[in-house]
């Protein structure tokens, strides 16, 4: 026969046995804590406007020209500010979003800050800047839209393009993720007859 201790044992696991098929689910809260001494979180704010030099306020359409002809022009303003408590590295480029290839290679874009040193002087679908604005730093710009070509398979048609800024933290290539901001301002050009 068995001896005591083997007798007790398998009660005891008999028992534990037929409990454990009568309990049915239970459920059980594990908690864990850790405490980092005078440990400090903040979060800051990461953003820029676009602004209108005139009145102040936001601008989301920039350009609305039409009828543009050869050695025609259209100017317009803006002032990019830091509005966040980080320093900004932004990156500023043309993006096509419909129209005729042919007008949107011809366009030419030059921009100049307020105290007209150069900034960019190239082709409208060539744009392509990186800039940083720190604590105050703010860009007032004058942005010139011109059509210097003149051929014949340029008349009648449109470009309708954004100017897409962003901002990055190291590489202007990078993927957008966390703390970041984007301005899209969009414009539409229609050229006319010559």
């Amino acid at each position: 026969m068995l001896n005591i201790r083997t007798q007790v044992m398998l009660i005891a696991m008999i028992t534990l046995g037929y409990w454990f098929l009568q309990t049915g689910l239970t459920s059980a809260d594990l908690v864990a804590e850790r405490k980092i001494a005078d440990n400090q979180f903040s979060i800051t704010t990461l953003s820029f406007v676009n602004i209108n030099t005139a009145n102040f306020s936001q601008l989301i359409n920039f350009f609305t020209t039409e009828g543009i002809a050869p050695g025609g022009f259209d100017a317009k303003t803006v002032r990019i500010e830091k509005d966040g408590a980080l320093d900004v590295k932004y990156s500023l480029q043309t993006v096509k979003r419909g129209g005729d290839d042919l007008l949107c290679d011809a366009l030419q874009l030059s921009i100049v800050r307020r105290d007209l040193t150069e900034v960019y002087n190239g082709t409208l679908m060539g744009l392509s800047l990186q800039d940083s604005l720190g604590e105050g730093d703010l860009e007032e710009w004058v942005i010139f839209l011109s059509l210097n070509a003149s051929d014949e398979n340029l008349k009648l048609k449109e470009c309708n393009f954004d100017l897409y800024m962003r901002t990055y933290r190291n590489e202007p290539s990078e993927n957008i993720t966390g703390i970041h901001a984007t301005r899209t301002l969009k414009s539409d050009i229609t050229s006319g007859t010559w």
